[in-house]
């Protein structure tokens, strides 16, 4: 479970901070940020999984000259991304950090040249309890993290590994570890981040067959989502039909199918009027929540649920309902002690989204659980007009200390309904 966020001179951000709830959602027009922050995410995964995603010369979105903070004419010569989490553990919920820094090169003639790269991980030490105090954590789940840190330093002795050098992953392998400890750590970061990846799911890809393993969770595309309900459905889960009926009424029921000769899977949905269903019959917003309701009941995907454009094909009824459904299912903070032992990762949903009507449905929610992006000048003695950056604004109380901008009001929401045309009651 991601608790901190920290980002500089990575495309938008300059200096960004986050404290993330259980449940974060972040709203915000176009270019505000939203899909840079999980794109830094998604940058830490396949770092940790399989080394920095950076071809020198090639042009695409991962290429060096694409990742760096720009403005002015001028590009930031390093970029950091720091990630605190609890981590599941036999010790305990574990709390660790995860770094990256990478130094653009400065090579005028080789704008794709490979950057250098540094990062590490370590279990923290726990001085810093700010994030904790922020964030709201229960006496009981600060000391059983207290517990867990002392529990796996001893046990294993480590506390820190690098990212970089001999320890760093290459394209198509895990990490080289020196010792039991260093590999245990590697091991829980790598698990943790296997979750960051952001679902942004394709209706056609949806609508195929899968042919691939049903032991496999859901794919960002969700191109192999019947093979993912064949395994939930053979194992009992009821509760996803019940869930797809309460938000998509005119559903009753999943059927899956498998195809011996082909080997490939395949499901109907019972629709009412229609019967049984195949996929491509059914609607795209359909399929979407059918998907989202998978991954997130999946035991194999346990973790994270990072969604882009949570409203993408929904009905504004349907996306309040379906973001009250997911939010209902992550781990409270209460629950973490007695399930670290038990689970893979710990479940939270942070979804992006510009709609109105969810925005309006979570008006009155003052825990810091919606976040509000926008691109803001940055002050700077040393620019007229400082550089744009993404900053982010939770819709909650405000601290003391705080200036009055750092924080979202009730009232300023519904000024910016009013403003958008949203009728407010």
């Amino acid at each position: 479970m991601i608790t901190r966020i920290e980002i500089d001179g990575f495309k938008s951000f300059l200096g960004f901070e986050l404290d993330v709830q259980p449940c974060t959602i972040l709203v915000g027009g176009n270019g505000a940020g939203k899909s840079n922050l999980l794109g830094a995410l998604d940058l830490v995964r396949q770092t940790v999984a399989t080394g920095f995603p950076v071809t020198p010369g090639a042009d695409t979105p991962l290429a060096p000259r694409h990742l760096f903070h720009r403005a002015d004419g001028r590009t930031a010569a390093v970029m950091s991304i720091k990630v605190g989490m609890i981590v599941p553990s036999a010790d305990g919920p574990l709390p660790m950090v995860v770094w990256l820094e990478v130094e653009r090169a400065e090579a005028p003639r080789s704008p794709g040249a490979a950057p250098l790269l540094r990062g590490s991980v370590w279990v923290s030490s726990m001085e810093r309890t700010g994030w904790m105090r922020r964030l709201g954590l229960p006496t009981e789940l600060r000391a059983a993290l207290a517990e867990a840190r002392e529990s796996f330093v001893r046990r294993t002795g480590t506390d820190w590994v690098p990212l970089d050098g001999a320890h760093a992953p290459s394209a198509g392998h895990g990490p080289v570890v020196n010792g039991q400890g260093d590999g245990e750590l590697l091991e829980l970061l790598h698990r943790e981040c296997e979750t960051w990846q952001p679902v942004t799911l394709d209706p056609a890809a949806m609508r195929r067959a899968s042919g691939g393993s049903e032991m496999a969770p859901l794919l960002a595309d969700g191109s192999n989502l019947a093979a993912v309900l064949h395994r939930l459905c053979t194992e009992g889960q009821e509760g996803l039909e019940q869930n797809l009926a309460a938000l998509v009424p005119e559903s009753s029921g999943i059927r899956p199918l498998f195809d011996d000769r082909r080997g490939e899977y395949d499901f109907d949905v019972r629709v009412r009027h229609l019967g049984w269903t195949s996929p491509p019959m059914l609607a795209g917003g359909t399929l979407r929540v059918l998907a989202l309701l998978a991954a997130w009941r999946d035991d194999a995907r346990a973790g994270l649920l990072a969604v882009e454009e949570l409203e993408n094909g929904l009905h504004p009824t349907t996306l309040a309902e379906l973001v009250r459904l997911l939010r209902h299912g992550v781990d409270d903070y209460a629950d973490i002690p007695g399930r670290a032992a038990h689970v893979r990762g710990f479940r939270q949903l942070l979804a992006t989204t510009h709609s109105p009507a969810l925005l309006s449905a979570l008006r009155h929610e003052m825990s810091g659980n919606l976040v509000f992006l926008e691109q803001a000048a940055l002050a700077d003695p040393g620019r007229p007009a400082g550089p744009t950056v993404t900053r982010a604004h939770p819709l909650r109380e405000r601290r003391p200390g705080e200036d009055p901008g750092e924080t979202v009001s009730t009232e300023q929401v519904r000024l910016l309904l009013e403003q958008m045309g949203q009728t407010v009651v």
